[in-house]
């Protein structure tokens, strides 16, 4: 009896402890899992401020939009704060009126296009539309990003005589520290960062303002300034020739050209004759007539001789197409700074061309110099007397 129960018994311990191990294994992997959903739970509902939000192409901030508060302050060395900001969805945004205080949890409405194409310059060429590096070709941080971008559009905006963007006093910062810092730092990184880097050995005494913000403004201030690219339609002179069958005028070279092709819209060239003689016509190298205006870069003009009147003596030839540029708004509220981004979007731009008719026909030059002008007159001196003396010895040999 007693070997039968400890045989049952032996078996009934085996049994346990095979439930138990699979009972174990079982638990492990659905412990494993609600750790693996938990993760991704607290990664979609915990929205850090580094991982920026893209900004909406060809729309930007839309009609409104909510202010964060306040984010990350970045202090430079020498004593110029800049607080992170960004609306509720993430999207970084800029102040542009440095004495006027920012308000978190605002409504921001949209205003006035931005039509300074130097301020437009400056936030196109930086954060978060192109990333600043440091001396070794490596991308800052994004509190060095936004430091960066802030202080070159208030300098901008300083050097330009925006307003509300005076020299500094009170709580406000001097705006000539910009000039002199040569490192930044915020909470969780006491080490900065520098020209040169932001890892402990980084030394760099070059100011952020020399290496990067300068350069900038110096650009964004130029008088032909633009975000995006031109057009431009030339013609190589206003010499006019005429066709064999003089049936025509002919221009010469009708050239246009792009500033910025690579981010040129594809197909978006179009050349239209806006005011011209009846049957002008436009033609390739090649004398071919055009009939497609679309993406020509080169041609003639042809004007029917019959067609020129006093009343329509020159040809005005339009010029259009479309770039992939930048544009922006300026984001108001009562008693709140103004702030801004600008976005990516297609912007159209055109150039005209008026070209005179003044045709005017080669005469070949029939100017002589003073020796071949003694010359002609020496010759038909005596030529003449050749024909007195024989006018006068014809008679004498008759007479005889």
């Amino acid at each position: 009896m007693e070997k039968i129960y400890m045989e049952n018994n032996k078996k009934q311990s085996t049994f346990q402890q095979v439930v138990k191990s699979q009972l174990s294994k079982k638990l492990s992997a659905f412990m494993v899992l609600v750790s693996f959903f938990s993760f991704l739970l607290i990664g979609v509902n915990n929205v850090s401020y580094a991982a920026v939000a893209p900004i909406p192409e060809d729309t930007g901030l839309g009609d409104s939009f909510v202010t964060s508060a306040p984010g990350t302050e970045v202090v430079s060395n020498s004593g110029f704060p800049i607080m992170m900001y960004s609306t509720t969805t993430g999207i970084p945004i800029f102040c542009l009126e440095r004495d006027v205080e920012y308000k978190g949890g605002t409504t921001m409405t949209k205003g006035e296009r931005i039509t300074d194409q130097g301020l437009l310059y400056v936030m196109a060429h930086t954060f978060p539309h192109e990333k600043f590096k440091d001396s070794n070709g490596k991308e800052f941080p994004e509190e060095v990003q936004t430091w960066l971008t802030q202080a070159t559009i208030w300098q901008y905006l300083y050097e330009t005589g925006a307003e509300n963007n005076m020299v500094g006093s009170g709580n406000v910062a001097n705006i000539d520290n910009i000039k002199t810092a040569v490192s930044l730092s915020w909470e969780g990184n006491v080490l900065g960062c520098r020209m040169d880097g932001c890892d402990a050995g980084a030394s760099s005494q070059e100011t952020f303002y020399d290496a990067r913000i300068a350069p900038i403004v110096a650009n964004a201030k130029q008088a032909d300034v633009t975000t995006n690219g031109t057009i431009d339609i030339s013609i190589s002179n206003q010499e006019m020739s005429i066709t064999s069958d003089e049936k025509y005028y002919q221009t010469a070279l009708v050239t246009i050209t792009k500033s910025d092709p690579a981010n040129f819209v594809s197909n978006s060239l179009k050349v239209e004759i806006q005011s011209a003689p009846d049957g002008t016509i436009l033609i390739d190298e090649n004398g071919q007539e055009i009939q497609d205006y679309n993406n020509i870069e080169k041609f003639y003009v042809r004007i029917p001789v019959q067609s020129v009147t006093e009343e329509n003596k020159s040809v005005l030839l339009h010029v259009e197409g479309t770039y992939r540029g930048y544009d922006g708004y300026k984001y108001t509220a009562v008693g709140a700074q103004t702030v801004s981004t600008v976005f990516t979007t297609d912007v159209k731009t055109f150039d005209d061309l008026d070209i005179p008719i003044n045709y005017t026909p080669e005469v070949p030059n029939t100017s002589m110099s003073i020796a071949q002008s003694v010359y002609f007159i020496g010759l038909i001196v005596l030529l003449c007397g050749v024909g007195i003396i024989y006018a006068n010895a014809k008679p004498r040999q008759n007479q005889q």
